[in-house]
Parts: C-alpha cells; structure tokens; sequence
C-alpha cells in the first residue's frame, strides 16, 4: 500500500521539494506464542485493508495461479464471444 506523507526535514520542520513514499509490506516475520494470537493477527491485518486493496491482492492471486501477467492482458484482442469447452 502506497501512502504520501509531507516531507520535512527532521532538524528544521521545512517542507522538502522532493516526495516521500512510504510502502507498508508484508515482508516482516512475526513470532507468536499460539496459533490463535496468529489467526488474529492474520484477522487483524486483513480488516484494516481496503477492499480495494483486497481486490488487488485477488486479481494478482489469479493472474499468479494461471502464469498470466498484467502485460498480457493488456495486449489481449477482445472478441465478445464465450468459448465452451466440453469434453469428449
């Protein structure tokens, strides 16, 4: 998740030129005593999502577990029909 801050400097409290980004991950490891205070967590984190970002981390699942990429996507010709596959 993106967020944009002021950025100042820490001596002086001026506002600098240049853009601060910051990028919550989760890429941290946590230690918990039991299961349950780490189903919590998981609970926690997932409420103070947005659903947009949930949507997100959705659509990238998907694009991962069918090896399709944002790229191709995006190139793909649309043809407005429905293709139905049986078996025979």
């Amino acid at each position: 998740m993106k967020k944009n801050y002021k950025n100042t400097d820490e001596n002086t409290g001026q506002e600098l030129n240049e853009s601060l980004e910051t990028y919550q991950t989760k890429n941290r490891i946590k230690f918990f005593n039991s299961f349950e205070a780490a189903k919590q967590d998981e609970i926690n984190f997932i409420i103070n999502q947005s659903p947009i970002e949930r949507i997100q981390q959705t659509v990238a699942l998907i694009l991962r577990a069918y090896s399709v990429t944002n790229e191709s996507l995006r190139n793909r010709k649309t043809n407005n029909t429905i293709r139905i596959i049986t078996k025979k």
